[in-house]
């Protein structure tokens, strides 16, 4: 047995050794982004359901891929191919089924390095240093009791705003002040309307720190020059960071905190969550998040991720698969609506900004929406059941099984209506497949249909399974 240093070379040594601790499994669970609906909890079920009407090891279709969780699942075994409407989404489902593990690729510390020196953060950190001194200013005070000044800045602090003049002017001249200040030195730094500044311009202040915002700009500006076959991996590690750290109720981007309650008096208890939010130091947070995306499992499969919508995707796919899985979404809610800065960060292309009325005014949308933002037919009470009837259609053709996930309405929890009923999903999957199990993931409860039988009603108190066959 060779010795492990030359000092112990002439050691007599046992005959054997301690085995090292054993490296723990890859893990298949992993959720890169705080995701409206995300069925991370309930990954073992589906693949159940999946490896019941699929070949084994055949090849699956993740329809509508969301935060990539259930298509990160499937790859432990299956070829799978993600996709979805959203460039987000594309993103993060590239960097989870396919890591990069090239020898010759940077890591996050040279990316932080990068980013911390690069002329563009120095430049954009110097021009906005006005809003970055008030908004520190802002926080001490909260901490020391006055909410005041924070509220006002939160509500304010919008240089997006300031820019398209279509917002009422802030309550406090401190806060014009330090805009304006903020407003001229970008221009003066060539930066106002350079993409590189997307995340300060839109989103600063309002969504994430003014400094957190700069250092975000910073990170997307090294991650978005990387060679193509990097650039996923580590920009779904910085939409991972925006994730975490940005200040909102729940951690989406639906809209910005508001910071005062209906009769304009401060809302003490969210004034902690805003001072420990912004706290959070952007480049710590993503080198977190770039440990966790190493202990990724090395793909075993070849993968593949686009960005196109279900119904043309059906249409033109000619891979064969075993089986589709699909979770479109049941409610109003468009989920473009809460991951548009996401969607932002991703595509940098300075988007023009939804608008409202009030009275005679003309103002931003208080969440600062892509004004083209994707509304999904699902999501429209009058398109929803076309919109099924094109899945279960698309998919027939495809002769693949399909696995479909949907959550029930209770009135009684306080959840959002569906705009349409389990009886009416099956009643529509009856006319494309043979057989229709529906399957309770909580408390027992299944019914199978075919399309012979009359459509039985039946109460499901949990998420649920339809599960479709030819």
């Amino acid at each position: 047995m060779k010795s492990r240093s030359r000092a112990a070379a002439n050691l007599v040594l046992p005959l054997w050794e301690p085995a090292p601790p054993a490296s723990p499994p890859p893990t298949y669970a992993f959720r890169p982004i705080h995701y409206l609906g995300s069925k991370l909890r309930i990954t073992d079920t589906i693949l159940e359901a999946v490896d019941e009407v699929a070949r084994p090891r055949g090849a699956a279709c993740d329809l509508f891929a969301g935060s990539g969780t259930v298509s990160l699942a499937l790859s432990r075994v299956r070829p799978v191919t993600a996709v979805d409407i959203q460039e987000y989404s594309r993103v993060v489902c590239s960097a989870l089924l396919a890591p990069v593990r090239a020898p010759a690729r940077p890591d996050a510390a040279w990316i932080v390095d990068t980013a911390r020196r690069s002329e563009v953060v120095q430049k954009l950190r110097e021009a906005v240093e006005p809003l970055i001194n008030l908004e520190q200013q802002c926080l001490a005070s909260a901490a020391a009791g006055d909410l005041e000044p924070l509220c006002d800045f939160l509500e304010h602090a919008s240089l997006l705003a300031l820019d398209v003049e279509a917002k009422e002017q802030p309550s406090s001249e401190g806060v014009r002040k330090a805009l304006r200040a903020a407003s001229n030195n970008l221009t003066k730094a060539g930066l106002r309307d350079d993409s590189r500044s997307i995340v300060t311009r839109y989103f600063g202040g309002i969504y994430f720190s003014v400094e957190q915002a700069v250092e975000l700009d910073g990170l997307l500006d090294v991650v978005h020059a990387l060679p193509s076959e990097h650039r996923d991996y580590f920009l779904s590690m910085v939409l991972s960071t925006a994730s975490e750290i940005v200040n909102t109720v729940g951690k989406q981007f639906a809209q910005p905190i508001r910071p005062r309650d209906s009769q304009g008096r401060p809302k003490r208890h969210l004034a902690q969550q805003v001072i420990r939010d912004r706290a959070r130091v952007t480049e710590e947070v993503f080198a977190e998040w770039s440990a966790r995306y190493e202990a990724l499992p090395a793909p075993t499969q070849e993968h593949a991720t686009y960005r196109a919508d279900y119904r043309d995707f059906l249409r033109t796919a000619t891979d064969e698969f075993s089986v589709v899985y699909a979770d479109p979404p049941y409610t109003r809610d468009h989920y473009s609506r809460f991951y548009h800065v996401l969607e932002t960060m991703c595509l940098r292309d300075n988007p023009a900004v939804s608008t409202m009325r009030l009275g005679d005014r003309e103002l931003l949308s208080r969440g600062f929406y892509r004004s083209e933002r994707h509304q999904s037919p699902f999501c429209i009470k009058t398109q929803a059941p076309g919109a099924f009837t094109e899945l279960f259609e698309g998919v027939r053709r495809l002769k693949a099984p399909l696995v479909l996930s949907y959550s029930p309405y209770q009135a009684s929890e306080g959840a959002r209506p569906r705009l349409m009923t389990i009886d009416g999903i099956v009643e529509l999957a009856r006319k494309s497949f043979n057989n229709v199990e529906v399957r309770s993931v909580g408390k027992y409860a299944h019914n199978k249909f075919n399309q012979q039988e009359r459509n039985a009603r039946m109460f499901y108190d949990s998420e649920v399974l339809v599960i479709c066959t030819s």
